[in-house]
Order: structure tokens, then C-alpha cells, then sequence
């Protein structure tokens, strides 16, 4: 299970979850929860949830080797938070307040789709690909940043935006 696949799901929860929409849907029902529920199933979210543990542990000891010492206690830190017995009713909270029902059906029958399957197969890939080629042009246009904070703080016009109308002068028409 790759942490990117898992990241990508929570993302796009959470992203959705943040609309006013989700706070305009009635209560769930039994009906909505079991859904959501088997949903949950379908994409796995356990499954790589708990997979992700290890993953996430070895990406910090390598961006951070000096913590190799307190991998056991990072280690157990990461299974107490992750624990699906946590999580699961936070995952099922955020799908309830963010999917109809009819919508988490519909999201079962793509994912249970070959399709739907090939897109949790490779959606880890895909939003990999994307954040690295944002990093590359954020990386590549940090020196027109740096051009525009210095301007700033110095109080003088920032290259690349357009000038502030003269208070002082009344509008022309």
C-alpha cells in the first residue's frame, strides 16, 4: 500500500469535506452509513491505511536520519494514530457529511468498475507526477518570489504586479 494512494484519498475528503454544500445535507440514515461503509471497503482505506504506517516511518528516518534511535517510539506513535479503530469513524463522519447517499453508491459502482479499480491502482502515480511538477515550477520560480518579498519588505513596487492607484488623485473617467 503506498502512502501517496492513502494521502490522495484524505486529501480529496478533506478538500470536499471543507465545502458549504457538506453542511447543507441531512442527517444520515442506517442506509447512508452502510453505504459509506462498504465504500470504504471498496477502496481499500483500511488496507492502506495500516500499510502506510511503515511507509511513513521509513520516509522520516531517511529525511531525518538523526531520528533512527526513536524509531520505536515513532513507530508506535504512528499505529496509535493510524489505527483504523481510530480513524474509522472519522473516515465514515467525513464521507457522511460530504457524499449524498445516492453519490456514495454511485462512487461504489465506479470503483468496483475494472476502471475504478485501475484509477486506485494508479492515482498514487498520478499525484505523485503532480507534485513533483509543481515543486519543479514552484522551485524554478523562486527567484521572481524572492524578487517580489524583497520589493516588499523594502516598501517599493512589486515587479510583476500592477501599481496602486494614487489615492491622491480623484479617478478619471
Amino acid at each position: 500500500m503506498r502512502p501517496t494512494r492513502l494521502l490522495t484519498l484524505v486529501a480529496l475528503t478533506l478538500a470536499v469535506a471543507a465545502t458549504p454544500i457538506a453542511a447543507q445535507q441531512p442527517a444520515p440514515d442506517a442506509a447512508h452509513r452502510a453505504a459509506v461503509q462498504r465504500l470504504l471497503q471498496v477502496t481499500r482505506v483500511r488496507e492502506m491505511t495500516e500499510g502506510n504506517i511503515e511507509t511513513m516511518l521509513a520516509a522520516q528516518l531517511r529525511q531525518m536520519p538523526q531520528l533512527a534511535p526513536y524509531a520505536g517510539v515513532l513507530r508506535d506513535f504512528y499505529r496509535e494514530q493510524m489505527d483504523w479503530k481510530v480513524l474509522e469513524p472519522e473516515f465514515m463522519r467525513v464521507y457522511l457529511e460530504v457524499f449524498t447517499e445516492p453519490e456514495v453508491r454511485e462512487l461504489i459502482v465506479f470503483y468496483e468498475t475494472p476502471l475504478g479499480q485501475k484509477m486506485l491502482t494508479k492515482l498514487p502515480a498520478l499525484m505523485a507526477k503532480s507534485n513533483e511538477l509543481s515543486t519543479r515550477r514552484l522551485q524554478a520560480a523562486m527567484p521572481q518570489l524572492m524578487e517580489r518579498m524583497q520589493a516588499a519588505m523594502q516598501g517599493g513596487v512589486v515587479p510583476g504586479t500592477p501599481p496602486k492607484p494614487d489615492s491622491t488623485r480623484p479617478p478619471t473617467s
